[in-house]
């Protein structure tokens, strides 16, 4: 009997077998991200977002377009390293995780008890659960009896549609812009403001108050700008002015994650204001 070469057997098994294999691999979405079209563009970024996504990340529906992008909130967290830092409305813990990693110990406020165990549970992933305090309550009710060395605010910005206009007003955010900010002065100098990238720049500046300044640092994914992180107090400004980040002429240092995707974050551009000139009228 004569005997057939492996390599003369018919090939379809072999793509059945791929077929079959590809078809294994495909994840079948959350039930929140099947049932709203518009959020799938969030999930296919979702590694970007968290970069361990796939041991159980947990997420609200609000949180998948309101938490911080991990290289971006890596980058923050560097810049605001200290001994106590507030998180101010901490959401699903995007922040809260990346500043457990440079300081001593992390405030994480939410008000919504769901997002609050959602940060727990995610803390607990990156194994920094206990770096963190989480206080189930409203930032403005808590603020008068916190300490910390730095505040950061990342409020609500009223949802993806802040990028319908062509300036963001933080009177858009109602109580949690200019009352949030000027609690958490009463904290500390030094805050880090985390707002839409087409947020005002002029009302910025005014929040710095007469003779101080304020620096607009631009936060870019996926080669366009994504968000502005306004920096006030002596400390992170004088961080910003002698980093090495921006000591490059044209602030454009690419940084690769460890995710597969190569230089998707860059800081694109850090100036710094001063208010010395600008008419800011008392809201």
């Amino acid at each position: 009997v004569e005997s057939l070469n492996q390599s003369s057997l018919p090939t379809t098994t072999n793509k059945h077998k791929k077929k079959r294999k590809k078809k294994s691999k495909k994840r079948n979405l959350p039930e929140e991200i099947e049932n709203d079209a518009s959020l799938k563009k969030y999930w296919v970024q979702r590694y970007k977002l968290f970069s361990r996504f796939d041991e159980g990340i947990k997420l609200d529906r609000e949180s998948w377009y309101s938490v911080t992008p991990e290289k971006i909130a890596e980058h923050i967290a560097e810049r605001c390293r200290c001994d106590v830092i507030v998180d101010a409305f901490c959401g699903s813990g995007g922040n809260a995780i990346q500043f457990a990693f440079t300081c001593e110990k992390v405030l994480a406020i939410d008000i919504d008890p769901v997002k609050l165990e959602n940060a727990k549970h995610n803390a607990a992933i990156y194994g920094v659960e206990d770096r963190i305090d989480f206080i189930c309550g409203s930032f403005f009710d808590i603020a008068p009896t916190l300490k910390a060395d730095i505040v950061f605010l990342s409020p609500p910005w009223g949802g993806p549609e802040y990028t319908n206009c062509e300036t963001y007003s933080i009177a858009e955010m109602g109580d949690f812009g200019t009352k949030a900010f000027t609690l958490a002065k009463n904290i500390s100098d030094n805050i880090a403001f985390f707002l839409p990238r087409n947020s005002n720049v002029d009302e910025l500046v005014c929040l710095a108050g007469p003779g101080n300044q304020v620096e607009l640092e631009q936060n870019m994914l996926n080669n366009k700008i994504v968000t502005i992180t306004a920096y006030y107090g002596k400390e992170l400004i004088e961080w910003g002015k002698g980093n090495q980040l921006f000591k490059d002429t044209n602030n454009q240092l690419n940084m690769l994650d460890d995710t597969g995707y190569a230089a998707d974050f860059e800081i694109q551009d850090s100036v710094t204001y001063q208010n010395s000139s600008l008419s800011c009228d008392d809201e």
